[in-house]
């Protein structure tokens, strides 16, 4: 009978080792694949220019195309189109023309997908010289603006976000817009995805040890006798 029972017992207690993990559900939330994000063209600095357009998403798939963009005479395309997911982000931008810097492409096309990411480039040139169509990360061209200077274009820059997540922008141009005027920043196709990092637990003090206190000093004192 005893017998019965202990392996009754060891019985039961496999069961209650193996049944937690046999029940937790694998993590298939767009919360577990984080956000993604995109938009199509931006430009900060001197001519501002808001995200134009901009999607984000947790969860399924979200998306926003624009026929046109010709606010500024700095910077003109058209179809612009992006799409964002939990875990994923896209943006494509076709016939990109910046005049002062001689920066035209047939289409930039940004990808982020589970944290990596890729630019795509289509007939792209600047001042005449042809661009790589797959640049490795963060590629910088140096550009001539006729009466300004020198400045720099960056191809698929990458670079991680405070929140742990990847940002990948197709092209990146500081365009300086005068010798005396404030520069402009143009980026062009950018996707961000991935999972953001959990913040950091406050760390404690630890607690300080108690100063000692000093010795007593006896003191000598004569003390009446009664008698």
């Amino acid at each position: 009978m005893r017998r019965l029972t202990t392996a009754g017992l060891l019985a039961a207690g496999l069961v209650a080792v193996t049944s937690p993990a046999m029940a937790a559900p694998a993590e298939h939330s767009g919360t577990a694949r984080g956000e993604g994000s995109a938009y199509g063209l931006t430009a900060i600095g001197a001519v501002p220019l808001a995200p134009v357009p901009a999607v984000s998403s947790r969860s399924g798939a979200a998306r926003k195309s624009l026929l046109r963009e010709d606010r500024t005479e700095y910077v003109q395309a058209s179809a612009l189109d992006v799409m964002a997911r939990a875990g994923h982000a896209s943006s494509s931008v076709a016939r990109l023309n910046v005049p002062p810097a001689g920066l035209t492409a047939g289409a930039v096309t940004a990808t982020c997908d589970g944290g990596r990411g890729a630019t795509h480039l289509t007939d792209a040139l600047v001042a005449g010289r042809r661009l790589d169509a797959a640049p490795p990360p963060n590629t910088t061209v140096p550009v001539d603006v006729e009466g300004v200077g020198r400045t720099s274009l960056i191809l698929n820059k990458q670079q991680r976000m405070r929140d742990g997540r990847l940002a990948v922008t197709g092209m990146e141009l500081n365009l300086p817009l005068s010798k005396v005027a404030k520069d402009s920043t143009v980026r062009i196709a950018s996707a961000t995805c991935g999972q953001a990092a959990a913040p950091r637990p406050h760390a404690h003090p630890r607690p300080r040890p108690a100063a000692e206190a000093p010795a007593p000093t006896p003191v000598k004192r004569d003390l009446p006798v009664a008698g």
